[in-house]
């Protein structure tokens, strides 16, 4: 579904943006110059030096030579891409197919043609000899252009010839359309290549990078152990020497224009990382960015650790940034969020903080490994306990790298300064154990959803699900097996099973308005909708989603929660009375909307599994027996039904997934439905 966005949240987003930056930039501290006097291949004069300031290291000729011929490796290709072609290719797509397959079934030949037509031109289609040639390129991505000859990356991978355009068509043919008239189809009469290179700009853009090859090996960070006393300056060394002697005469008197642009620099840096975050939120996660909770929460957490460890490695001693838990942001991203933007903001958090601390490459060593462990370790968050594991987890993690850091340093281990250090990753484990409140605080102050959360919700003594299986039993009963169903499928397809099982349970509890009119819960053959019309039956039966949603509401349900229930029948039709008032007024026109959900159609893979389930599973109730011809049967009648209908096209769950969800409901109600052997009786003589 479409993500929509409103001017205020974009000015709400731009304004945490800037204050972050500022926030920032106040904190950091400033950095100092000197010099010393040194030799090739004397021993250093001097006690241990460090880095004051970062600066880079230049490179001697022969590395510059290697890098850039990996630029002539590694060439980029440019495309514009060719609009008209896909409305063209549709327009012939159509007419052929018309052509080769005359009856009522071409409509589903031209709709398959139609959506894998609109999938392969939006990825993009070359000739197949220039798709070789950037198969061959080391480079991984090409770079369209559109009118005004600004550029796009593309991934190479998702580009398509047009060989493999027309294996792709027929390799994701359904089984629905038949083999014999699909082979009738000339698929290369109406598809062409819309990705046309253009040498000229490639060329260009090649010479442009190699030109612009950093005559620089890197950065030497601030803190960064250069050479202590004793040792030999090797010729690296003498490199870094260099470079560093440079950096400070040039930087040896700065003038307020100097200062000024130091500190614009700074500023580009820090806008720099978090606009990569920006930009990462909105390509991967863009449901995430268009909510300014999500941009609060991720850029307090950047800023609140970044100005931590400015203000504790300016005022008190650097070595008490490991005091600080920096673990505990994954945690917090990954229990809200998902464990890919988790690490993205750690990754963030580590980028500018590394800037900051004395001693960087000791810090991210330490720091990166811990924040992936602490997000293994709180993947799918469901047990109070997982804090206490996590916790436990990051301290040995910083502990076995730092001995080995050390170790490969070649230094004395025994020191009261190693002590130190094992203290304060002591101290930092216990600081990760206030993630639980932490995260409870922000769960109540943002209205987020932890599986937590969920899990509390799924337990059946909850007060609504109480009263739905005392009020409701026979809905409550199909709840549980939908949720069970649901679960299952999600698991398969790496969707949220918690939020499947959790949200199934609650999707039917409109039905405790008016629990007797539904099917499941009548009894003794009394039916009340022998009273009604069927028009007032449809909106009985229609109107359960309605109150659904209300009574969620009053009983402050997360929004996930409610955003299943609203969307679980999604925009079908109660086809049981719409066919019922078709035969009973032959001829006459039917007002559709009186029998149709108000919707919407379902936007995540967990509302789409829940639908397809819940479809499912009320449909085997009605098989007259259950073998596995009736019940394969019924799989693939109903979910094609919806595919047909269009009910799941806002959801991200892909053709191949279908197969997948297709065969674990077939074997689950298999499992369910499954004859018993009769037991034996004892005869008596």
């Amino acid at each position: 579904m479409a993500v929509k966005d409103k001017p205020v949240n974009v000015l709400i987003r731009a304004s945490l943006f800037v204050a972050a930056v500022a926030l920032i930039l106040i904190s950091l501290p400033n950095d100092a110059q000197f010099q010393y006097q040194y030799e090739l291949g004397k021993p250093w004069q001097y006690d241990l030096l460090t880095a004051d300031f970062d600066f880079p290291v230049y490179k001697d000729k022969a590395q510059l030579k290697e890098e850039r011929e990996q630029v002539l490796n590694n060439k980029v290709y440019y495309f514009y891409e060719n609009e008209s072609i896909h409305p063209d290719a549709a327009k012939k797509m159509r007419t052929h197919v018309e052509q080769m397959i005359e009856g009522k079934v071409e409509s589903q030949y031209i709709e398959y043609f139609r959506k894998e037509l609109n999938f392969l031109y939006r990825a993009g289609i070359m000739e197949d000899s220039q798709y070789e040639m950037v198969k061959e390129s080391g480079s991984d991505h090409i770079v369209v252009l559109d009118n005004n000859n600004l550029g796009k990356s593309r991934s190479k991978a998702d580009t398509y010839s047009i060989t493999r355009a027309k294996h792709h068509i027929r390799h994701n043919k359904p089984e629905h359309l038949k083999a014999e008239l699909f082979d009738k189809i000339n698929i290369s009469v109406f598809l062409s290549a819309n990705l046309i290179l253009n040498e000229e700009i490639t060329d260009k853009a090649l010479s442009e990078e190699y030109k612009n090859v950093s005559a620089t090996q890197g950065m030497v960070q601030r803190g960064e152990r250069i050479i202590d006393r004793g040792e030999i300056v090797t010729e690296q060394k003498m490199l870094i020497l260099n470079s560093l002697k440079q950096e400070t005469l040039d930087n040896m008197s700065l003038t307020d224009s100097k200062k000024l642009s130091m500190f614009a620099g700074s500023a580009l840096l820090i806008s720099v990382f978090l606009a990569l975050f920006y930009l990462y939120s909105y390509i991967f996660r863009k449901k995430f960015f268009f909510t300014n909770q999500y941009c609060i929460l991720t850029l307090s957490l950047i800023v609140i650790y970044t100005v931590a460890t400015s203000l504790i490695t300016t005022y008190l001693e650097p070595e008490l940034v490991y005091i600080i838990p920096y673990a505990l942001v994954p945690m917090l991203i990954s229990a809200f969020y998902d464990t890919r933007t988790a690490l993205f903001t750690h990754w963030t958090v580590m980028l500018i903080c590394v800037c900051i601390v004395a001693v960087p490459l000791e810090f991210i060593i330490l720091q990166v490994p811990a924040g992936m462990v602490a997000i293994y370790m709180s993947k799918n968050l469901e047990q109070r306990s997982q804090f206490i594991k996590t916790a436990f987890s990051v301290v040995i993690v910083y502990s076995l790298i730092y001995f080995c850091y050390n170790l490969i340093l070649n230094v004395d281990f025994v020191t009261s300064a190693n002590f130190w250090m094992f203290l304060w990753f002591g101290i930092n484990g216990v600081l990760l154990l206030f993630a639980y409140p932490f995260a409870y605080l922000i769960e109540k102050g943002f209205k987020f959803t932890s599986n937590v959360t969920l899990l509390e919700l799924s337990n059946t003594n909850t007060p609504i699900l109480r009263r739905l299986s005392e009020n409701a039993p026979g809905t409550f009963q199909h709840s549980s097996m939908v949720s069970n169903l649901a679960a299952d499928v999600a698991v398969h397809l790496n969707a949220n099973g918690l939020l499947a099982r959790t949200g199934a349970l609650y999707h039917d509890i409109g039905k405790l308005k008016h629990p007797a009119f539904f099917t499941e819960n009548q009894h003794n053959g009394v039916n009340p909708h022998t009273k009604l019309t069927t028009e007032s039956s449809a909106t009985v039966i229609i109107g359960h989603v309605k109150n659904g949603v209300e009574l969620a509401k009053q009983n402050n349900l997360p929004q996930c929660i409610i955003d299943i229930i609203s969307t679980h029948h999604g925009t079908t039709k109660a086809k049981y009375f719409y066919n019922t008032w078709i035969n009973e007024n032959p001829g006459k026109e039917i007002d559709e909307s009186k029998f149709t959900y108000a919707g919407p159609d379902p936007f995540t893979v967990e509302q789409g599994i829940i639908m397809i389930c819940d479809a499912v599973e009320a449909a085997s109730r009605s098989l007259s027996e259950y073998t596995d011809e009736s019940i394969g049967a019924l799989v693939d009648k109903i979910i094609d039904g919806l595919l047909m209908e269009h009910h799941l096209d806002n959801t991200p769950i892909q053709m191949n997934q279908i197969d997948v969800i297709k065969n674990v409901l077939k074997e689950k109600l298999k499992n369910i439905y499954h004859t018993r052997v009769a037991y034996p009786e004892v005869s008596r003589n």
